[in-house]
């Protein structure tokens, strides 16, 4: 079977067509579906299920009206609103318009990177500018553009008298709109109190719940960065952009969800929450840590203090700000241990402050599904705060080496010694990738797994060793440390602790205990064998990159002899990588 592959040789990625499309965008495999068969113009139908003719033709129906409205939007965006903003006359709100966003210190390079139009007064300025253009006007109403009067007969403007921001998701679209209402119309006396931002209804185009303003802008540098930062309003994002923090998103008039944590992580790891420092972003902070906890995944935040809001901040002190802020998303932390830390400083000294802090503190740490990152915050808790192990619960199963909720081995004393809190000057670092996580998790159970690891070095290119199998440096570094020792994998064996304690980082010793910590259960091995063909594969995909650069220095060079023998050995190694790719791929020699 013939299927479309791919490798990378920069970050090591690998998969096929629809999984390059989830990592480029950070969409889910259903919308990466969507988005390959809409450009294919291919039916995709819902469900498994066979559907009739016609609900064949009311699914065609719905999508051609989707995509129409796609198309609406894209319309009414440029050729209205954003024309409006760079070249409206006739409307002192245009004028206003552009005077507000240059006192925000916002670029035309900006403007026109993100969009940015403009609503003028008229109850009816778009109604007629798309009656002229001879547009669809159900399908304006159908998905917000327009309404139609109760008073009259005909349509109105959703959107008046507005900054507006349009809502591209990662695919490119634009699903909806987001206002600003202008500062003269906010001073305005009125009967009814107007919302300062209004965003698109909710429809089968626009849901809040999953959108996040700015991440088509952002989905490059979070990916080579592998790092999102999340803030609280377009102005911060547009703020951040214009910077050269082209990494940060924002959600759409709502708190952060599940959906928007796991499109994130499908671009990168690490997610750094950088909200407003007033009681509601300080509240939403510590709500978006919960949901990560949830989730199993650390948020991370910044030593931001200011009460002025991001964009607010870096237009102060351009410069010296902006250096400041760069120097804290590099020094981020995660947010559990700073709530953590904070609950500690602000209930010292006061018995009843105490314990609803450790209450509050074990409430958090329950929700922390991570087993490994959990025990050694809760060993930190009763070393700390100096709390009896009894009351905390059912988290003091962590302290004798069981998680929460689910039985484990008795853990050996040497074993659970490295599971305490690591020492002060230990390092931090980023998440590994999983391929990385699962395959060290295999590898530090050596008495069960280590056939199998020599077997793939076996496989391997002459050139490279065991260690790099793996594609994280620190990872590789410390089992070249071990296997370089000729006692070193029996040590490993024997007292893991050894080689875990003062050597690695904080992430390293989690991972690493974790692997130690789990049982060996059915289906180990298949999937031990997958990664390692991953491996091997990436082994010789690298032997094949270092030829090719050396045809293109010899061909430089016109040495056509050597050319010429390079070339045959890429194209023999091409062959080779083909067959592999196919077992790879298909899972042969399981």
């Amino acid at each position: 079977m013939n299927r479309e592959f791919y490798y990378c040789f920069g970050c090591k990625e690998t998969g096929d067509l629809i999984k390059f499309v989830m990592q480029l965008h950070g969409l889910s495999f259903e919308e990466a579906c969507e988005d390959l068969a809409e450009k294919a113009k291919i039916p995709l139908p819902d469900g498994g299920e066979a559907l009739s003719s016609e609900e064949e033709r009311a699914l065609r129906i719905k999508r051609d009206r989707v995509q129409k409205a796609v198309r609406l939007n894209y319309f009414s965006s440029l050729q209205y609103y954003h024309e409006n903003l760079l070249r409206g006359v006739g409307s002192p709100l245009f004028v206003e318009a552009r005077e507000y966003l240059k006192k925000r210190g916002i670029s035309q390079g900006t403007i026109e990177k993100f969009q940015i139009g403009v609503a003028g007064a008229q109850a009816d300025g778009l109604v007629q500018y798309l009656t002229r253009a001879r547009a669809p006007l159900d399908i304006a109403r159908d998905f917000g553009l327009i309404r139609a009067s109760q008073k009259t007969q005909g349509d109105y403007d959703f959107f008046r008298e507005r900054l507006l921001f349009p809502l591209i998701d990662p695919r490119g679209r634009i699903l909806g709109f987001g206002g600003r209402i202008l500062p003269s119309v906010e001073k305005k006396p009125s009967e009814f109190k107007l919302p300062k931002y209004l965003n698109s209804a909710e429809s089968e185009l626009f849901q809040k719940s999953r959108f996040l303003f700015g991440l088509t802008q952002a989905k490059r540098a979070i990916r080579e960065e592998e790092v999102s930062i999340v803030v609280e309003g377009y102005f911060d994002v547009i703020a951040l952009h214009q910077a050269g923090v082209e990494n940060a998103v924002a959600p759409c008039g709502t708190a952060l969800t599940e959906d928007h944590l796991r499109t994130l992580t499908r671009l990168g790891p690490r997610v750094i929450v950088f909200f407003d420092q007033d009681e509601a972003g300080i509240q939403a902070t510590v709500k978006s840590m919960e949901l990560g906890l949830r989730m199993g995944q650390l948020l991370y935040g910044i030593s931001f203090a200011s009460k002025l809001d991001p964009d607010e901040f870096l237009l102060e002190n351009p410069e010296e700000h902006l250096k400041q802020l760069r120097q804290w998303i590099r020094e981020a932390t995660p947010l559990l241990d700073r709530e953590l830390d904070r609950l500690f400083r602000e209930s010292e000294g006061q018995v009843e402050s105490r314990s609803a802090a450790v209450k509050q503190a074990v409430q958090w740490l329950s929700q922390y599904t991570d087993p490994v990152g959990r025990a050694i915050r809760v060993s930190d808790l009763v070393k700390r705060w100096e709390v009896p192990p009894a009351a905390l619960g059912v988290l003091a199963k962590d302290l004798e080496g069981r998680s929460v909720g689910t039985a484990r081995r008795p853990v050996p004393v040497a074993q659970a010694e490295v599971r305490r809190a690591p020492p002060p000057g230990a390092k931090k670092r980023a998440p590994l990738t999983p391929y990385d996580r699962q395959l060290l998790q295999y590898f530090v159970k050596v008495q069960d797994f280590s056939a199998y690891f020599l077997e793939a070095r076996r496989q391997m290119h002459e050139k490279d060793s065991l260690p790099e199998l793996f594609d994280d440096t620190e990872v590789q570094n410390w089992v070249r440390t071990i296997l370089e020792d000729p006692a070193g994998l029996e040590r490993l064996k024997q007292a893991p602790e050894t080689w875990v304690q003062g050597r690695v980082s904080l992430e390293l010793q989690s991972v690493i205990m974790e692997g130690l910590l789990q049982d060996r259960v059915s289906g180990d091995e298949a999937q031990l064998r997958a990664l390692l063909r991953r491996g091997v594969y990436k082994s010789w995909a690298r032997f094949s990159h270092r030829i090719r650069e050396e045809m293109m220095r010899v061909e430089q060079a016109q040495d056509m002899e050597k050319f010429k023998e390079l070339s045959q050995q890429f194209l023999d190694l091409q062959r080779k990588l083909k067959e592999f790719e196919e077992s790879y791929v298909s899972g042969k020699n399981d």
